[in-house]
Formats: C-alpha cells, structure tokens, sequence
C-alpha cells in the first residue's frame, strides 16, 4: 500500500542509494530518505510518491545507527557536493563494497567467489585536485559556491574541505579577488551576468595550479585586472585561462579557450612520469589514490616485454606510458582530439617510444587492431560499447584490466566477457571520491576457453 504525499512515516533503514539516501519501506513500499543511514530507525514526511517508491524528508533519527558521524563541513546538509559526509570512513568502505558486490549479483547474476577488496583512500580529505565552482552573488558580493543537493540553486561556499590544500590556498585568493571586483554572476533564468564559473585544478606533487575563469562574453577588462592581481601574488598559479561560454545550457564547456596569463596548461607527476594537464583534460581528481590504482593496475596485468597490448579510451595516455615501461608495445586509443595532442607530448616529453595514440572511437578501431596480449579498458561511467566487448570476445587476449567509475555498467560488460569465455578472477574497489557514493572498480579477467 502507498502512503500519501505529507503522510508522516516510521521506519527502519536497511541500505543506502545512488546518492547516498537512506532506503527504507513503508508496507512493503520503498522509500528514499535523504540524511537517513542504514540500520536506524526514523521519522520522516512524506514529500513525493511515484508509481515504485516515495520520497520522504527526515524529521528525526529514532535510533541511531554506531556509524553515524557529525559532518565536519558546516554546509553539508545544504551542499550536493558531498553525500555521505555523516557516515564514518569504515562505514563508506562498507557500503562502497556492497555496491560493487550487489551490482554483480543483480547485473552480472554473479555472486562472487572471492571478497572484494576496498584500497582506502590516502586522504579522506583535502584529496580533490580540481574544483569548479559556480558564481553567485550573497547580499550584493560576488561569491563562489556549489550546487545545492538537487537543484541549481547555488551555495555559497568559503572553502571545501575535500579540496587540496592548494587548490584552497588559491580558491581563497581567488574568492577575495572576485568580492572586491565589479564583475557579475551569471543567472540561469534570467541569462544575464557574466562571470559562470572558476575551475581551479592543481597538480598536488608538482605544486603548479591552472585557473579558468568562464564567462558569457571575450574577458572584459575587469576580469583581465583581476586575474593579473591573482597571478602575480601566487608563484603557484602557472597559467590563467579564459573559456566563453554564452549558451543556455549546463554544460561548463563549450569549445576554444583563451589564454590570459602564463601557460595554458601545468605539469603533474605521477609514478616518475611527467604529464601535462590543461583547463579541459581528464585526470583522476585524487592524484594520491589515483597512483595506486595504477600501479596496481599493471600489477595485475603482469606485463612483460613480450606483450602487447591496448589502452581503449586512454585519455592524456596515463595508464598507457605506464603500461609501456612493461610491455613490447602499447596503443593508446582516444575520440577526443585535444586528450590525443596532450598524451603524444606525454609521450615525448617522458621519451617513451614503444607508444602509439590513435585518435576515433575504440569502437571504430578496435576491429583493426592486430594480436593483442593485454586490453586495458578505461570507458566512461556509460561503460563499454557492445562492439568493443564482442571484438574483445572474437581477438582473446589474455588478459583484460578493466577500470570502472560505475559498478552497474561494469556488472553488465562483465556478464558480457563471461559469456565470451572470461573469467573474473580479480575485484576491487577503489575510493577515490571519500564523502561521496561514487567508487571506483578495478576488474582483472583471464581468458578461460581456449
């Protein structure tokens, strides 16, 4: 039986969801409660309910679960930035865990063999090397802020706690700057303003920082001013970028950037390899987390000399020139052409030669590959496209790292490669976004049928 919209329910919680909402039932009927952990017992009101489940807004925790935490972030019960910041570090672990392990079981029907294997994050905060933030304005001061849980409505916000140390050394530079200009907010409604976004992204080992400031217009004088104020009082800003976006849309980007002081781009290091970062490249945004998964990823693979192998959607080339001081020869497989540019002066900049990068869809280019001896598979949170893992499946190579942001669709490919004649002989998560429910998955197959 449904209950009714503004109905005030009890009940009992037994997991979270996607978003780190509690999931309870009322008379067998789900119900999503944001803020409610697992294995309490709460009081909550009843605000929509659809044809399978209710939402609901907690009133009150009756019992309380041992993992509940006060959230360090006093804009946590507002901002969408992080979810489970109430929720202790092993309690995340846990319920991270369970997610891969319901995925496979759910998806996959597969109920796996050996436990899964959580790698803790080096920092539960101050990890994130990249930030971007929309404008607002509070009581007439240009302000920078998140999105509130939900909505577009912006927070505004002084500082993020899971923001690196130097990323925030330079967000508060940055937000002085902006409150003593006379440069506007951009509004989504009523489309006026100029000032959209600050993306702030830091290279955490090499201590350099890229600033990106995207407005509706070519910069105004007002916004070169303070970028140079910016620039010249922080030696670790390298470069300030401007990107103009003037679409009604979502989307931060949209396509040419402009550069406005120093370098359009920083350099990281990672694993004893030098890569270049600009405004628009992707980069695991947990620098610390994201080398061991790395590492742990060519681990797994057991690379020798003798090998070739693949790296489909390989980004800025990453795994791939890491994947090349172990095998014979490795390709690096990208569509987006500017990733292309940056992971071939990667390669040369780290005078690694046993590379080549092909820019298309690993879908279009898969097919002509020759005898591959490893695959590492790298997708998007949508997963592998269904050519990729039925190419896979006619050219059997030996083995298959397979890193994931999204345990469902890893689950579905896998289901896939099983069917193919793979097994899963490895699972483990990796939590590079702690406060938040998002894992990451690191899956190894082997070929099983000849």
């Amino acid at each position: 039986m449904q209950p009714n919209v503004s109905q005030i329910i009890e009940c009992n919680i037994h997991d979270l969801g996607l978003h780190g909402e509690g999931i309870g039932a009322i008379n067998n009927f789900t119900v999503f409660i944001q803020g409610a952990l697992p294995k309490e017992f709460v009081r909550a009101k009843v605000t929509q309910v659809k044809k399978k489940y209710a939402i609901a807004t907690l009133i009150s925790v009756l019992k309380q679960s041992k993992d509940r935490i006060n959230p360090k972030c006093p804009y946590f019960e507002k901002c969408g930035g992080c979810q489970i910041m109430h929720l202790s570090y092993d309690g995340q672990l846990f319920y991270k865990k369970k997610r891969i392990e319901d995925a496979f079981l759910r998806i996959a029907k597969l109920k796996l063999e050996k436990e899964v294997i959580m790698h803790k994050s080096p920092d539960e905060f101050a990890y994130r090397n990249k930030i971007q933030l929309p404008a607002t304005k509070e009581q007439g001061v240009l302000k920078l802020g998140l999105y509130a849980r939900g909505s577009h409505d912006i927070i505004p916000h002084d500082k993020c706690l899971i923001h690196s140390k130097l990323g925030e050394k330079i967000y508060t530079r940055v937000l002085q700057a902006l409150e003593k200009s006379s440069l506007t907010p951009y509004d989504e409604k009523s489309m006026k303003g100029e000032l959209r976004h600050v993306l702030i992204r830091t290279a955490v080992f090499n201590k350099e920082a890229l600033i990106t400031f995207i407005t509706t217009k070519a910069p105004s004088c007002e916004l070169k001013a303070v970028a140079k104020k910016i620039f010249d009082d922080l030696d670790e800003v390298k470069g300030i970028m401007h990107h103009k976006n003037a679409k009604a849309t979502n989307a931060v980007f949209d396509r040419d950037f402009t550069n406005l002081f120093g370098r359009d781009h920083i350099f990281e290091n990672l694993s004893n390899l030098s890569f270049k970062l600009s405004s628009a490249s992707f980069f695991q945004v947990n620098s610390f987390q994201a080398e061991k998964l790395y590492k742990r990823a060519i681990e797994l693979s057991g690379l020798t000399k003798n090998d070739t192998a693949l790296d489909a959607y390989c980004g800025i080339g990453t795994l791939t020139l890491l994947a090349a001081i172990k095998a014979r020869h490795v390709t690096g497989i990208e569509v987006v052409p500017s990733a292309i540019d940056d992971a071939k002066g990667n390669m040369e900049r780290n005078k690694i030669s046993n590379v080549s990068f092909v820019c298309a869809k690993v879908e279009d280019k898969i097919h002509e590959m020759g005898a591959l001896d490893v695959v590492f598979l790298n997708p998007p949170r949508k997963g592998c496209d269904k050519h990729v893992i039925a190419t896979i499946n006619k050219k059997r190579p030996k083995t298959l790292i397979y890193v994931s942001c999204d345990p469902a669709t890893l689950a579905r490919d896998t289901k896939l490669l099983i069917e193919g004649g793979y097994k899963l002989d490895m699972l483990e998560g990796f939590d590079m976004f702690p406060q938040t429910m998002h894992v990451e998955t690191l899956a190894k197959f082997t070929l099983e049928l000849p």
